[in-house]
């Protein structure tokens, strides 16, 4: 979340993240008034706004980033925060920031065509969600329309670090996606710990987590530090299993 938990702290979290050895790094867009965000989300994202966050700033602090690093950068918020807060025309202005793509939660796919078109033309990708709700087909027409992955909802409800994540609805959810998705996927909302990150590599592509490291940060007097470690401890577990993979 950019500006939390000090309005100068993200860069250095994202550098540390970066280290961590993550893939890519997903920046939330605060907003007042979230729909798919759980609690720990909710107050990062109202001490951003406190601490003077907001769309167009998230724009000029990755065109600064930039400088420094390539770490592929995709900013997930809702609709009223991109064509309000930055414009009909947001799609170029991200890109040209170096943005690589959003995820936007209630952009429903039904409803994406025209936004699609211009996110498309900008050369920006655009991550669609699937929930375990979706049906296999429409799982399929989600992967189609998305750029690069599909990014999986683990399970309904609202963002936030879970015990017992992996059960059999959740396994047998991600057997479906990866029987009917045209492209890689991803799987967010819940994980918290290495084992949880291992167990849900073996029936994904990648996984995704925010409550659990806006937890960490926020709990440490140094941030950066605290994210280095907790993310640091996830690719060392997924790591581990991707070896034990290849070894069989």
């Amino acid at each position: 979340m950019p500006g939390f938990p000090h309005a100068d702290s993200t860069a250095e979290i994202l550098k540390s993240a970066e280290k961590a050895g993550v893939d890519f790094v997903e920046l939330g867009v605060p907003f007042s008034d979230p729909l798919a965000d759980g609690p720990v989300i909710q107050a990062a994202a109202q001490v951003a706004i406190e601490n003077g966050m907001s769309p167009r700033k998230i724009i000029e602090f990755v065109k600064t980033f930039r400088r420094i690093s390539d770490l592929p950068v995709i900013l997930m918020g809702y609709m009223n925060s991109f064509m309000n807060g930055i414009g009909i025309d947001f799609p170029g202005k991200l890109k040209s920031a170096g943005i690589d793509g959003v995820i936007i939660p209630d952009l429903p796919l039904e409803e994406s065509g025209s936004v699609r078109k211009k996110i498309e033309d900008a050369g920006l990708g655009l991550e669609l969600l699937a929930a375990p709700t979706s049906t296999d087909d429409r799982i399929k027409k989600i992967s189609e329309a998305s750029t690069d992955f599909v990014y999986c909802v683990s399970v309904t409800g609202v963002t936030g670090a879970r015990r017992n994540l992996v059960n059999n609805e959740v396994t047998d959810f991600l057997k479906r996606v990866k029987r009917s998705s045209l492209k890689p996927f991803v799987v967010g909302f819940g994980i918290s710990t290495p084992e949880a990150a291992m167990e849900i590599s073996r029936y994904s592509d990648g996984i995704v987590v925010g409550s659990a490291l806006l937890q960490k940060i926020s709990s440490s007097d140094r941030g950066e530090e605290a994210a280095y470690e907790f993310l640091k401890s996830l690719r060392t577990a997924i790591d581990e299993w991707a070896e034990q993979g290849r070894g069989k």
